[in-house]
């Protein structure tokens, strides 16, 4: 699932992330994307194994990380924009499921406003889907 704000140049490495993954048509993998994630995001969650949250990072010395995050430990205060752990835990809540998840953070340049990604962040993004299409399809059955 990426998110973030595409009017904000590289905050926009999310939401490219997840069309660009989907073009690449990886068998059992579904993308979404969105401004930022909110409360229906944990339906989406509940409903697989694996859940990549993807977004755009300041200040990564590497072209991106790949972390495993846990729900949050409480539900948290209804909110139009949640963190990842924060949708993960209205899954653990709502519908008792509590898929693996992990966030990838890929280096941003530059957030200045406009659209399309800067240069630096285009060849981060495209070492980021590498791996992540490399390892979703080694976690397939």
């Amino acid at each position: 699932m990426g998110f973030g704000n595409p009017g904000r140049r590289d905050d926009g490495l999310g939401p490219a992330a997840a069309e660009r993954l989907s073009a690449r048509s990886i068998p059992g993998v579904v993308c979404d994307s969105d401004y930022q994630l909110g409360i229906e995001d944990a339906l989406a969650c509940a409903r697989h194994d694996i859940v990549v949250f993807i977004d755009a990072a300041r200040g990564l010395r590497k072209p991106f990380t790949f972390t495993k995050i846990e729900a949050a430990g409480a539900m948290p205060a209804m909110s139009h924009a949640l963190r990842p752990e924060a949708v993960l835990a209205i899954a653990a809540e709502l519908y008792d499921r509590r898929p693996d998840a992990r966030i990838l953070a890929i280096r941003g340049h530059g957030w200045a406003i406009g659209e399309g990604l800067t240069e630096k962040a285009e060849k981060d993004l495209a070492r980021a889907l590498d791996f992540l299409e490399d390892f979703l399809k080694g976690v397939r059955p």
